[in-house]
Parts: C-alpha cells; structure tokens; sequence
C-alpha cells in the first residue's frame, strides 16, 4: 500500500509540468502567430502602394453599420468615369481631406466626373457633389485596425516596436536546456 502512496505523487507532479509545457507550447504558438499575423499585415501595407492600393483609416461612423469608425480600407487609384452608384470611393475635399462615401450618382463632367457621394450613416446625400478625375475605389476592407495604424504611426512607436520585435526574435532563439535523463524515465 505505501507503493501505491509514494508512486502517486510523483505521477501528479510529472502530470503537472506536462501541463506546464504544452501551456508553454500554447502560449509560444499564439505569441507567434500573432507576431506572423501582424508582421504580414504590415508587409501588405508596405508592399500596398506598388500594386497601386493604399490604406484609408475611417475617422468618422459615416460608413456605418458595415465600415465603422476606426475601420481599414483598402483602395486603389482609378479613373472617375469608371465607378459607379453603390460604390464605395475615397474623394479629395477641396480643402485637402479625404471623404470615404458611397456613390449616389455620376455624371460626366469635362475629363472626368461629377459624383454624388452618401454616407451609409447619413441621412442625406454629400450637400455639393465632387468634381474629380480620380478616385480610390474601396476595394476591400475591415472593421477594425485603425487604432493599430494610429498607434504606429505615433512617434514613440518605432522605438517600442523595435524593442517588442528585438524580444520576440530573443524568445524565439533563447536555448532550450534539456530536462535531466532521470526526468524523461516512463514510471
């Protein structure tokens, strides 16, 4: 009987560190996963403007329900004549900001066009339309992410960001040290 009490333990406790490990394996996994997630999200942003795409971060719930504030979009540059009513498409105001709507109508207007633009939101069309030549037309997008892109592009984020990848890289390659043989016996 004192064999069976004595053998117990010793199952628990290698149980225990069996845990341990494949919480370690998990944690790693995930760690990993999300570093190669988000380090393929920004090679896509980096290699974006020379397919011809860019990235628009949505500032306003104008595009709401589908493309809230604080959603990514992606666009590329085409003539305005090409586009047409129901798309989503990324304007110039004549003050220089940018206006992700969807169109409404369009019509020619010397060598490009005259679009009338509508937040999904809103409850009226744009108060004048734009008179362009180009547009973006959204091509793509997610609900979520401009935070991330506010977020790094702030000053101190290259720096952090740096710091973060230079840890995950040192994680990454930190030798493991074997357990001792007498650890590794089957009971």
């Amino acid at each position: 009987m004192s064999l069976q009490t004595s053998a117990a333990p010793t199952v628990a406790t290698r149980v225990g560190r069996g845990d341990r490990g494949r919480s370690r394996r998990l944690l790693t996994g995930i760690v990993f996963g999300v570093a190669g997630a988000l380090g393929l999200l920004v090679l896509l942003a980096a290699l974006a403007p020379l397919v011809g795409l860019r990235l628009v971060v949505l500032e306003t719930g104008s595009m709401s329900p589908d493309h809230p504030a604080g959603s990514v979009l992606l666009d590329r540059d085409v003539a305005a004549t090409e586009v047409g009513p129901g798309d989503i498409v990324t304007v110039t105001r004549p003050d220089g900001t940018p206006v992700t709507h969807r169109v409404v109508t369009v019509s020619r207007a010397g060598a490009g066009a005259a679009l009338v633009l509508q937040g999904d939101a809103n409850g009226q069309p744009d108060a004048t339309p734009y008179l362009v030549t180009r547009v973006g037309l959204v091509v793509g997008g997610l609900p979520w992410g401009g935070a991330l892109f506010a977020l790094a592009s702030s000053p101190g984020a290259v720096p952090v960001l740096a710091a973060a990848v230079s840890l995950l890289v040192l994680w990454a390659w930190w030798p493991v040290r074997p357990a001792p043989a007498h650890r590794n016996r089957e009971a």
